[in-house]
């Protein structure tokens, strides 16, 4: 006997229906959604689970979650926090303001790791790798290369 009927509402049995048809959610949303979709039609956690290739565990916990904790939580993960942010905002602007400002002398321009022995000896960071300075700057979409997308104070001309 099942402890965990699904009896989605009219608003709810919309939102899985389109979700569904458009299919541009993650595979595991929407195997969750078929999932929910199938046991409200009154299928078996084994049937749902041969329909979907997914054990008939997941069918049941896909089915508490929606008892517990409503569609959404049954539909989505819970953000995970993620090991923390070694680099902070400002060290990311000091790092980016480094790459537009004039390059050092003996160099036509900032390489990667001409940027990251810079960073540490002008302590902004204590160590940092060329990857890492890559992947500031191309998050702010900051080019120092192109002489175009660099902002030079009056000072640095």
């Amino acid at each position: 006997m099942k402890i965990h009927h699904i009896r989605l509402t009219k608003k709810e049995h919309k939102v899985i229906r389109t979700m569904l048809r458009s299919g541009s959610h993650p595979a595991r949303v929407l195997k969750r959604a078929h999932i929910l979709y199938k046991a409200n039609k009154g299928l078996k956690d084994s049937e749902i689970g041969q329909h979907l290739d997914c054990t008939t565990v997941h069918v049941a916990n896909v089915r508490k979650r929606y008892c517990t904790q409503g569609l959404q939580r049954a539909l989505y993960d819970v953000p995970r926090s993620g090991k923390p942010a070694i680099f902070t905002g400002e060290d990311e602007a000091k790092i980016v303001a480094l790459a537009c400002s004039k390059s050092p002398d003996g160099a036509s321009r900032w390489t990667l790791k001409l940027l990251a022995s810079a960073a540490v000896q002008q302590g902004i960071v204590q160590t940092i790798s060329p990857q890492s300075v890559w992947l500031m700057l191309e998050r702010q979409g900051t080019k120092p290369w192109l002489k175009k997308n660099v902002v030079r104070s009056k000072t640095h001309t």
